[in-house]
């Protein structure tokens, strides 16, 4: 079974874009595109290499949705092993790489989204929080 990372509190960020301001969904989009790809990216720079499994084994993956605001892509690393590298075991120390690499994906997205709203003139409330 894959090890997937669901990020939840986007798509309630995302409603309430669409409900303030429409246009700027259309301009997330492409943002979380990029964001995620790259995150991608980072953690298959970082994973581990003894045959290359487990850096293969990442990818994104954009789930259907419906509602207002819904926008879902994820980062996957398929291989059956990847929690144990990830988290350790009784024999093996952890080497945390997904979850600080997609912790620093979604701060760089909300970041990037804030900005874009304030850009508009619409005030931000309330804190970003990991977690």
């Amino acid at each position: 079974m894959p090890s997937v990372l669901r990020l939840d509190g986007v798509d309630a960020l995302l409603s309430e874009l669409a409900r303030l301001a429409p246009d700027l969904l259309a301009e997330t989009r492409p943002l979380q595109a990029a964001i995620t790809d790259r995150t991608a990216d980072e953690v298959r720079a970082a994973l581990p290499v003894d045959t290359g499994a487990l850096r293969a084994s990442v990818h994104v993956v954009t789930p259907g949705g419906t509602g207002p605001g819904r926008l879902a892509r994820r980062v996957v690393v398929g291989a059956d092993y990847a929690a144990f590298v990830e988290f350790g075991t009784p024999l093996m120390p952890p080497r945390p790489v997904f979850v600080p690499a997609v912790r620093r994906g979604r701060q760089a997205f909300a970041a990037a989204v804030i900005a874009r709203v304030r850009a508009r003139g619409l005030v931000v409330g309330g804190e970003t929080r990991d977690g």
